[in-house]
């Protein structure tokens, strides 16, 4: 049975897909619904031949890109070694920061974590991503994400309330093979299924359509909402993950059309799925930046060698949409456009919006701690 909310939710699906072509310049879904017979591409890279000064043609590619895909993909001729505070994923930044907005760098709590340290040297303020070798007798938490295997498409800061608008991510040395990363266009996907079955698509706009369960951990949270939904800023915005490691994914049950919705979904959100594309990441200096707020992507395994210049070690770092949420933050709520949150307000208002949480298991629930 429907809720009022659950109907006012609902109801912002036409508004939904009206902004998101007019964000894409397009004045019919045609564009958009053939993305589900489109074969899978690796993206071409801008060859960028000096970090420390893009040239206009370089910078003007990879901002078309970015623009155009939500991704841009570019390899660094040049990669310099890592210094402290000139990581090369900062040159790159800082001469795009205009360009696409990456003026809101949020640190990390994981940034410089110690064992990141004793690997890799001295912080040099991005996120380090590796196989961390298993804990022994699995007394200490390991996360997919850092470990060799398969991480799921997902759109990333589960428990940053939506507000992470880029990721870059920059590969400081490559495994033997593997890690290929692929990235999968969420809002031409809801464009497909609208066409294809419309109750469907509306369904995934129910507040509670689908909750995210990180167990426990450093950043154990467990986040109901929307998989489409308006944001703060009320633009166009999805949250979507598949089961990945111990990641838990759950969809609202009893409600058919949420089912079609999910399998329609998670059909074509898989490795080399149609309609998805990829970067191999199968080289040093090579680097991607990802909107957040409509483009997931996801991972395959990987293979280490034996030399430490074989094993894979990614550098990321977030940007986010403004100055307010460049402050890091754990919730479990997610900031839709005001009008939608009154409706919720355990779920989606300010409370649920500030501070850090963490998710308790045994209770099932998210515990405020700061």
């Amino acid at each position: 049975m429907l809720t009022t909310s659950d109907i006012r939710f609902m109801d912002c699906a036409d508004e939904f897909l009206e902004l998101a072509l007019k964000e894409r310049k397009q004045l019919s879904y045609d564009h958009q619904l053939n993305i589900t017979a489109r074969d899978c591409f690796a993206v071409p890279p801008v060859v960028v031949n000096d970090c420390y000064s893009l040239t206009e043609n370089e910078r003007s590619k990879i901002v078309d890109c970015y623009n155009t895909s939500g991704v841009c993909h570019f390899i660094i001729c040049n990669p310099p070694e890592v210094v402290t505070d000139k990581h090369p994923l900062f040159l790159i930044c800082a001469q795009l920061a205009n360009d696409l907005n990456l003026h809101y760098p949020l640190t990390h709590p994981l940034e410089g974590h110690s064992e990141a340290v004793k690997r890799f040297g001295p912080p040099d303020g991005t996120f380090k991503i590796y196989d961390l070798p298993k804990p022994i007798n699995g007394l200490c938490y390991r996360e997919v994400a850092e470990s060799s295997d398969p991480f799921e498409v997902h759109l990333d800061g589960l428990g940053s309330g939506g507000t992470v608008q880029s990721l870059i991510l920059y590969m400081d040395d490559a495994p033997l093979f593997g890690g290929f990363t692929f990235f999968y266009d969420m809002f031409a996907l809801g464009m497909a299924l609208a066409d294809q079955d419309m109750e469907a698509f509306r369904h995934l706009f129910l507040p509670d359509a689908f909750t995210a369960i990180r167990p426990r951990g450093k950043g154990a949270i467990k986040v109901v909402t929307p998989v489409f939904y308006l944001n703060e800023a009320g633009l166009p915005h999805v949250f979507f993950r598949q089961n990945s490691g111990e990641y838990r994914m759950l969809w609202r049950g009893n409600c058919p059309p949420l089912n079609r919705a999910s399998q329609f979904l998670e059909r074509f959100t898989q490795p080399f799925s149609p309609g998805s594309f990829f970067v191999p990441f199968s080289r040093r200096g090579c680097a991607c930046i990802c909107r957040n707020r409509d483009i997931a992507h996801g991972r395959t395994s990987f293979i280490d060698g034996n030399k430490r210049d074989q094993c894979r070690l990614l550098s990321r770092k977030w940007f986010m949409t403004n100055k307010e949420h460049s402050e890091y933050k754990h919730v479990p709520g997610v900031l839709v456009r005001k009008d939608l949150a009154v409706l919720a307000p355990n779920q989606f208002g300010d409370l649920r919006l500030k501070g850090e949480w963490l998710y308790d298991e045994a209770s099932d629930t998210n515990i405020r701690i700061r």
